[in-house]
């Protein structure tokens, strides 16, 4: 249950810093890491598949709420991931960081790939933003250098809650 409360935590405090102004002063070309996958795809991998799928739902759900899109495109879309993620977490052997910033990097580009598919399907035919520019690799190697800081963060912060 602890666990739980960690993330929980760490997902409202992500929500909150991405939701304000001082979400803008972390852009390098014009692209931003994207705090709440990591938080999704950390808590997916040390959690499981299914905790990771609700709270990629969850998660996406704010997410559609708060920005007034389409209503359950980003719900699906971390759901997805979550379980994803998961499923890796569960399969590989131990906590390692360098399989973490492999999967975050692996994440960012599924996260852009079923976000361009389901909005080239609902709002705009033959939408491929997310991959133009050739800002979402930037993003997923932004992701990537993240993932190893809020992983140690998360394991001290459970170490310590268990001692």
């Amino acid at each position: 249950m602890k666990k739980y409360l960690i993330f929980i935590l760490l997902i409202s405090v992500i929500i909150f810093y991405q939701s304000s102004p001082i979400s803008n002063s972390v852009v390098i070309r014009g692209v931003s890491p994207d705090f709440l996958l990591v938080a999704i795809s950390l808590a997916a991998f040390i959690l499981g598949p299914i905790p990771g799928q609700i709270i990629g739902f969850i998660i996406g759900l704010v997410i559609d709420l708060i920005s007034g899109g389409l209503l359950g495109i980003s719900a699906f879309t971390f759901s997805i991931i979550g379980y994803g993620v998961g499923a890796v977490g569960q399969k590989v052997y131990g906590n390692n960081i360098l399989i973490t910033i492999t999967i975050l990097f692996v994440a960012t580009l599924v996260k852009a790939s079923i976000l361009s598919m389901l909005a080239a399907i609902f709002l705009k035919p033959g939408y491929f933003g997310y991959f133009s520019q050739g800002k979402i690799f930037l993003e997923a190697v932004l992701n990537s250098l993240i993932a190893p800081i809020l992983f140690i963060l998360i394991t001290k912060i459970e170490g310590r809650v268990k001692s």
